[in-house]
Order: structure tokens, then C-alpha cells, then sequence
């Protein structure tokens, strides 16, 4: 891929360049997550190769490239301080340099106004945010609060504020005094308007944004700057999600399905959460409609409780440890205050490469990729043959189970 395309830059590559993983290993994600019908996302983070936060690195700068809020090489280096420093990040997006092309600096910002208008944060300090609001690409807010200017409840306060006016609810001299009110007097902004005569429900909705956290497609940090975008630029929330990478349109068309479900009493939060999780990779309607049809046919049978599998069990099903030796095995283990795999290695009972594939195949059995029945199979074959569980699962050409 060329600098010039920069829109045009696929996740494997964005991750080797910003030091993430090598070829190989994406590529041996890559041939599994095939084979498994499995996002690559998912298969990189099970195996370790990167973290839930690198992935969402790496997927909200490659939504910022297409979207040309920020240069390629930028994009990299910032990206390549994620994986080699552990930051986080905006924090790295904040440090990894100025433009190399000369950047237009707005001259006013609504959220800035009201900051500066409320006493929360000096004009100064908001036009030095304004700049790397400009050369960053990161909302004004998100920068202001990474630089220590401002605390994350007098953001949320600002931009509630800012709600407010824009939907005509309270008229702006009287938001500004409640605001200025609640932070003198280190109270809610919600409190300060009751107590001004003004009346606004600021409780928290569950909508779009508490559904995709709940879920883990997105941060709180990643929630704060979309509502940002949304206060200041009046836009709704879900296309907000969109324009950023967040979620693709047919997931937010069944996000907003499944938010109707929680309103009539189908769903409840945790189990909406659940299936968000379930189509955040989808990538067609096909694929979205085949998991909301199973739910409308039968919600609950997408949430059956079902009993951990454990690592015990996958042993204990393998014929590698007995009830008797398991039960021994617990009574030292509670006795000695160390953990249960530690006193069955300690007993020889099992090692590492035993404890090693059991611990993989567990990943599996968590996310309903494999049945136990099935684990035990790999689980014989690989001590049989000296093979990995991958190059087992690759043999058998299974997939997740239907």
C-alpha cells in the first residue's frame, strides 16, 4: 500500500506497521479466523497477539485515516507509542508530533465558549486546545481533559449544557448561570438548574452509547468524544458512531432494534449488551438479520445460563486427572493457599503443555466455539501428535459450533 491511499489501509497492515504483531502471526490469525468464521479482531485478542485496547487503537486510527482526520505517518507513530510504550491512545495521538502540513486553527468552538463563559477552563488554556484539537484531530473537550485542563464531570456537565441549549429546553444566560452556580458551589448541573427555577431531566438515558459500553465495542473515552461531536456539530449519536468506525450502519440499525426490545420488556441491558456484541463485526445485513431473527423467534434462547466450564473439567473429561486426585488436589491447594493448578503441577498430575492446551481450549469453550466433547478430542490429539490446538482445529477443520 501507498502513502497516497491512506484510506485505503486494512487492519493487518496497520498492525504490523504500528508494531502490534508480525506478519506471521496475522497471517495464522488470519487462515484460523477463516476457518472459524470468526472476526480477526476476536482471534487476534483470544491469542494473546493484542490486547482489547490495542485492537480498538488500531481500529478507531484506521476509522480517523478514512476519514482523513489524520495523517498516515501520524497515524503510525502515534500507534507505534501505543504498543511500545503501553499508551494510551489519545495520549499518544497528543504526543506523536504536529502535522507536517499546515493546519487551520478554528477561531471559536461552542463547547470552548461555554467552558470559558462558565469559568471552567480560560480562554488561553482553550485556544492552546484548540490548536492540538486541530492537529490531532481529537475533539476539543477529550484534548482539554488529557491535558489536565478540565475534570471529566465538569465535561460532561458542559456538554449537557450545551444539549440543552441547542434543543431549546433552557434558554443560554440561564444554562450558563446554573453551570457557573454548579461549579462554585461543587454541585450537579441538574441540582444547580432546579434551584435557578429551571427544570431539566439530565438522568442518564440507556441508549446507543451506554449499550455499545455495556457491551465493550466501545470506551467511556470513545463515548465522551462522540458526544462531543454530537453537541457540537448537531448530529445524532448513531451517525456519529458511524462517521467515527465505531459501528457499521447495519449495526446501528439493529443496535436501535434491539433498544426496542429493551423498551417493550423483551430484553433486558445485559442481554442486549450480549448480542451487540454478537453482530459488532457483522459486516452485512444477511449476517445481522440471521442473529436478530433467531432473537425474535426465541430471545431467550440466545441467553440460556449455562455452568462455566473450567479448566477441572476439561482435564477431568481428557482422563488426565481423576475425581480422586482432583479432590486431594483441592484440599492441599486450600490448605497451602496456592492455586489449584499450581498443586496439581507441583503433584505432577499435569504440565505445562497439558495446562498450556487446556487454557486455549477454555478460551474456545468461553465464547461457544467448541463443545466440551470436542475439546477433549483436540485435547487427546495434540499430546498424541506434539501438535498445537490451532494446527489440531486446522486438521479437523472445525468451526464454531451451530
Amino acid at each position: 500500500m501507498t502513502q497516497e491511499a491512506p484510506a485505503d489501509i486494512q487492519l493487518g497492515e496497520l498492525l504490523i506497521r504500528g508494531g502490534l504483531l508480525g506478519p506471521e502471526q496475522f497471517e495464522a490469525a488470519y487462515r484460523l479466523s477463516f476457518k472459524m468464521r470468526l472476526p480477526i479482531g476476536r482471534v487476534l485478542t483470544m491469542h494473546g497477539h493484542v490486547t482489547e485496547e490495542q485492537l480498538r487503537a488500531a481500529l478507531e486510527i484506521q476509522a480517523r485515516i478514512r476519514d482523513g482526520l489524520i495523517p498516515f505517518e501520524h497515524a503510525i507513530t502515534a500507534l507505534l507509542m501505543v504498543s511500545q510504550e503501553g499508551l494510551p491512545l489519545e495520549t499518544a495521538l497528543n504526543r506523536s508530533g504536529p502535522v507536517a502540513m499546515p493546519t487551520q486553527v478554528p477561531t471559536h468552538n461552542r463547547l470552548g465558549e461555554i467552558l470559558t463563559s462558565a469559568g471552567i477552563a480560560s480562554q488561553p488554556l482553550v485556544d492552546q486546545g484548540m490548536v492540538t484539537s486541530a492537529e490531532t484531530g481529537l475533539p476539543l473537550g477529550l484534548v482539554l481533559l488529557n491535558k489536565g485542563v478540565i475534570t471529566r464531570a465538569s465535561l460532561n456537565s458542559a456538554l449537557a449544557a450545551q444539549r440543552l441549549i441547542r434543543e431549546g429546553k433552557v434558554e443560554r444566560e440561564a444554562v450558563l448561570y446554573a453551570l457557573k452556580l454548579a461549579r462554585l458551589r461543587s454541585i450537579s448541573l441538574e441540582q444547580s438548574l432546579k434551584e435557578t427555577g429551571q427544570f431539566a431531566n439530565l438522568a442518564p438515558k440507556f441508549g446507543i452509547g451506554e449499550l455499545f459500553v455495556m457491551a465493550g465495542a466501545v470506551s467511556e473515552s470513545q463515548l465522551l468524544t462522540a458526544h462531543e461531536i454530537e453537541a457540537t456539530h448537531d448530529k445524532e449519536l448513531d451517525e456519529v458512531f458511524v462517521e467515527l468506525g465505531y459501528a457499521s450502519k447495519p449495526c446501528i440499525k439493529a443496535a436501535k432494534h434491539i433498544l426496542k426490545m429493551i423498551e417493550s420488556g423483551v430484553l433486558f441491558e445485559d442481554q442486549a449488551a450480549q448480542i451487540i456484541s454478537k453482530v459488532q463485526y457483522a459486516s452485512s445485513n444477511e449476517e445481522l438479520q440471521r442473529v436478530l431473527s433467531l432473537i425474535d423467534e426465541d430471545p431467550g434462547a440466545i441467553f440460556e445460563e449455562r455452568q462455566p466450564i473450567e479448566i477441572t473439567d476439561i482435564l477431568k473429561k481428557a482422563g488426565l486427572i481423576s475425581d480422586k486426585d482432583l479432590q486431594i488436589a483441592t484440599a492441599l491447594a486450600l490448605a497451602n493457599k496456592v492455586p489449584l493448578m499450581k498443586t496439581l503441577f507441583d503433584a505432577r498430575l499435569i504440565d505445562e503443555q497439558v495446562l498450556e492446551h487446556a487454557t486455549h481450549l477454555k478460551n474456545y469453550l468461553d465464547h461457544d466455539l467448541l463443545k466440551l466433547e470436542q475439546a477433549t478430542i483436540v485435547m487427546a490429539y495434540c499430546l498424541e501428535n506434539n501438535m498445537t490446538v490451532e494446527e489440531t482445529l486446522d486438521t479437523f477443520g472445525w468451526t464454531a459450533p451451530q
